[in-house]
Parts: structure tokens; sequence; C-alpha cells
């Protein structure tokens, strides 16, 4: 007999109660305390790609780009995040490297036309269009 050492997946309330409280966290400018929430539902919720994409933003609000890349390159060998290959993106450009930030926005755009996703569309081109 075998036991597992995974924990039970969380409801769909306690994801949104983690995700609220690091939302709130991050709005009241507290990123430390919001990065461990937002840690937490990357830990128990790891396809739900809000919580990277928080969790990376937090990085990037106290000027720590290079673990917000991570964290966004990692989230997609976890779940499907086209999100937070804009995001890296947004990093790449930063960093001066325009053409992998272009092929990233490219991908996810293909990505976007071939889902029929013209929400994630509009981001790819609003980042596109950022200075």
């Amino acid at each position: 007999m075998t036991t597992s050492t995974m924990a039970p997946a969380p409801s769909p309330e306690a994801v949104e109660a983690l995700y609220a409280t690091g939302h709130w966290l991050y709005s009241q400018a507290r990123f430390t305390d919001a990065q461990g929430v937002f840690r937490a539902l990357v830990y128990v919720a790891p396809e739900d790609e809000r919580g990277w994409l928080a969790l990376g933003a937090c990085h990037e609000a106290v000027d720590e780009d290079d673990a917000a890349f991570d964290l966004y390159a990692a989230a997609a060998s976890v779940t499907s995040a086209p999100r937070c290959e804009i995001a890296r993106a947004r990093i790449l450009r930063r960093r001066g490297d325009d053409a992998e930030a272009r092929k990233a926005l490219d991908e996810v755009a293909r990505l976007a036309e071939g889902h029929h996703d013209h929400e994630l569309r509009g981001l790819v081109e609003a980042e596109r269009g950022r200075p």
C-alpha cells in the first residue's frame, strides 16, 4: 500500500481568498507580505496563472526583475501561461533584448489567434505599444 504525500487540491474559494488577500496587500504596496501569500497560491494551485503573475509582479515592484523573469519562465513548465510570457517579454525589453521580446510576443499572438482569444491578443498589442 502506498500513501500519497500530496495535499488535497484547495477549494476554489480558498484559491480566491488567497488571491484576494495577496492582491489587497499588493495594492497597499506591501510587496513582501504579498509575495508570501502569492507563493502559497503558487504552491497550492500551480495551474492558476494569476499566482505566478502576481508573485512576479511583486518581485518587479521591488526591482527584482531576475526573480520575476525566472518565475514567469517557470510558470510555463507547470501550466499554460501566456500572460506570464507577455510579462517575460516586458522584462526582456527592459534588458534591451528587443528581438527576444518580439519573438515571445509573436508566439503569444499566434496562440491567441489560434484560440480566437481577443483579450489575449489585446494584451499582446498593448505590450507592443508600451514605450
